[in-house]
């Protein structure tokens, strides 16, 4: 940073030199409109290495206030003539004697109060390395930072929780990723009051903050925009209820996309499709077409979402946890067989039904588990909720067992906002799934109802935006597994990370590409890992309002996974760990479960990475980056 060191000095100086006039008037008129007090102001702030030094601007509020950091627009203690100074950034001109002196530099963050310097912690106190700027990245993303304080219930909670530790990843990213040529761009984005091009810079691998984040799988729209056409068609014909024409025609489509192709005319006619309000609301109304009841069991695989288990509850029925086979991640057939086995022994009778998943969409080894369930004439019902247009064998996951899983959740292969489907074996199960999502009315002119049903049934606005998705459905595919081809590449020669792969005969459609951390490998900060308590979700997941207040558990994923996250986090990268296993939810501590250690062990060493319509090649080549900058020699 020497070329850095000379600019600053050199400009600072003829700055000092060539501005003094506009600095002797803006002091006249502090001194004129706001007497009684000082010109500059001056305080105590955090430099280079934590050292205080004496900031000198001038001052724009009145003498008297609550000397609070938080500014917020509008507030009475800046005065008129302050106001207009902080807009224009003129009370900052004195800091070119900072500049001059060596206490600040151009660019940098902006220099906070000790009391805020003291909350950094960990890998945090890396941005104490830097030397604090009059403008930078953060203070250009924040650019209007009164104005949106000013719009908050709580300015000074806002600014702690939110504001302040995005300036702290944004301002680490600038230390870890410095340019020189970048300091000219934002001094001069400063002075002419140029948007900063976040984008531009990030697809440069230059520079990343949250505006532009590289999320694990965001919803995409066909370009040709038909899901607005069919949900215009359904406001403008007035369908706004749970059934209608794109109901019927997500149905028909999903049923002619999962028909496997080689069947015959009269086989064709056991793949029918309900199209349902969410994929939770398919494995409940499938276990209950199993017979499910209460006082039964059912096998699930443990290593998946809670959405495969918790309507086993629902039902009265009780989950029994199968462990999973290492190629695939899923349950393991030699498992599932010897759980079988030790229920009827233990309960004198068998388990329902058996519950395997698709787990990020790589398909289990689904012939031997349907060779099991056969053994024992149990029901399979297929969890595809993460396996839409997965194929084993050419034929498509979701159309091996009896009933077959769909979700069309937000963050899918489609989606449908929110929605699932229900793969149904012939005509007269999709008549009775239809009878009990749509509260098991009976054929009467006035509500009859013989039997408990459920409000399941999608929206026909919803099946409009579904029906738009199923035109880009193989294209979606077609992205996850090109993403999924770049991580593979990329990974081969990095040590300790390994690729979690397809088998011959299997096509995963790769909604998340997943990889794992082997435990020897050192991540930047991880002596930091578990330090904090997350507030919120990980993983961008909503209404999430129970607050913890220990950042540990009994199964979590190892220091390296954790430390890993965190870096990709503060990179603009959305992480996750793997599914933590069912049996290991404190909820399901009294459940039978099957294990072999192996969804354990990979909880703990896997993580998820951005693989959607919109990550780009240019976002892997940035990720696989950060990931090798973040492992230490």
């Amino acid at each position: 940073m020497t070329l850095k060191w000379i600019f600053d000095r050199l400009v600072s100086l003829i700055g000092l030199l060539c501005l003094w006039p506009i600095l002797l008037v803006v002091a006249i008129l502090i001194r004129a409109k706001m007497s009684g007090g000082p010109v500059l102001f001056k305080q105590k702030r955090v430099g280079k290495d934590g050292k205080l030094f004496t900031m000198v601007k001038f001052r724009s509020m009145t003498v008297a206030h609550s000397g609070s950091s938080v500014s917020v627009a509008g507030e009475a203690r800046i005065t008129p003539l302050g106001a207009k100074l902080r807009k224009y950034k003129l009370d900052e001109l004195p800091e070119l004697w900072n500049v001059l002196k060596g206490d600040m530099s151009f660019v940098g963050p902006r220099p906070d109060v000790p009391g805020y310097a003291d909350k950094l912690e960990g890998d945090d106190r890396r941005m104490l390395q830097l030397r604090p700027g009059i403008t930078g990245p953060a203070s250009l993303k924040y650019r209007d930072e009164e104005e949106l304080l000013a719009k908050v219930d709580n300015p000074i909670e806002y600014n702690d929780k939110v504001i302040f530790p995005d300036k702290v990843s944004i301002n680490l990213y600038y230390l870890d990723h410095y340019s020189f040529w970048q300091d000219i761009y934002m001094i001069l984005c400063t002075i002419f009051g140029w948007e900063y091009e976040y984008q531009e810079l990030k697809s440069n691998n230059i520079f990343n903050t949250t505006m532009n984040r590289i999320y694990l799988c965001l919803a995409h729209m066909s370009e040709n925009g038909l899901e607005q056409k069919y949900v215009k068609e359904a406001f403008d014909t007035n369908w706004v209820v749970p059934l209608g024409p794109n109901v019927n025609g997500f149905e028909s489509d999903l049923k002619s996309y999962f028909t496997p192709p080689h069947w015959s005319d009269n086989e064709q006619d056991n793949c029918e499709v309900v199209a349902l309000s969410a994929g939770t609301a398919a494995v409940h109304l499938a276990l209950l077409a199993c017979g499910v009841g209460y006082g039964d069991e059912v096998i699930v695989q443990s290593f998946t979402f809670c959405a495969s288990s918790h309507p086993i509850t629902y039902l009265g029925a009780t989950p029994v946890f199968v462990d999973s086979e290492p190629d695939t991640w899923n349950m393991d057939p030699v498992l599932l067989e010897e759980a079988i086995r030790d229920r009827i022994a233990k309960t004198g009778k068998k388990p329902k039904a058996i519950v395997p998943v698709y787990l990020y969409g790589m398909p289990a080894k689904i012939d031997e588990i349907l060779e099991v369930a056969k053994r024992y004439d149990i029901p399979v019902v297929e969890d595809a909720a993460e396996g839409f247009g997965s194929e084993y064998r050419n034929q498509k996951v979701g159309t091996f067992g009896r009933y077959g899983i769909l979700s069309f959740n937000g963050n899918k292969m489609i989606t449908t906002s929110g929605g699932g489907a229900l793969i149904c074996p012939n005509k007269e199960e999709k008549e009775r799934i239809m009878w009990y999502a749509t509260q098991a009315r009976e054929a009467y002119p006035y509500y009859q109802h013989e039997a408990i049903g459920y409000n399941y049934r999608m929206s026909n606005i919803c099946a409009g935006i579904g029906r738009g998705q199923m035109t880009v459905a193989d294209e979606h595919i077609a992205h996850h597994r090109h993403v999924a081809e770049l991580y593979r590449e990329a990974f081969k020669n990095v040590t300790g990370i390994t690729f979690h792969d397809e088998l011959e005969g299997m096509k995963s459609n790769f909604w998340l590409s997943t990889i794992t951390i082997d435990p020897s490998v050192k991540i930047r900060g991880q002596e930091n890992a578990y330090q904090k308590v997350i507030s919120g979700a990980v993983g961008g997941a909503a209404g999430v309002v129970h607050a913890t207040s220990n950042a540990h558990t009994n199964c979590e994923p190892n220091d390296n996974v954790e430390a890993l996250r965190i870096v990709l986090d503060m990179a603009g990268i959305e992480a996750r760990p793997l599914w933590k296993p069912m049996h290991k939810q404190p909820v399901y501590k009294n459940a039978p479960a099957y294990v072999n250690g192996i969804s354990e062990s990979l909880f703990k060493v896997g993580m998820c990475l951005p693989s959607g319509p919109y990550v780009k090649d240019e976002h892997v080549r940035y990720i696989v980056d950060t990931i090798k900058q973040a492992i230490l020699p």
